[in-house]
């Protein structure tokens, strides 16, 4: 399992959040049908752990 697969399913967002690494860089995933209060909490724990290395995109 990667780090980022480990990432996710120890914060328990693997359910609705997906991602792709390209060059080094990471582009995150969230499923816009989740709560609203579920796609904050994602978005911050990937800005937590990934910082500007990271981009988020809800779809």
């Amino acid at each position: 399992m990667s780090v980022e697969q480990t990432f996710l399913m120890k914060y328990g967002i693997h359910n609705f959040v997906s991602y792709v690494e390209n060059g080094g860089k990471f582009t995150f995933f969230i499923r816009k049908n989740e709560r609203e209060a579920m796609i904050r909490h994602a978005m911050m724990l990937i800005q937590g752990g990934y910082g500007e290395t990271a981009e988020i995109r809800i779809v």
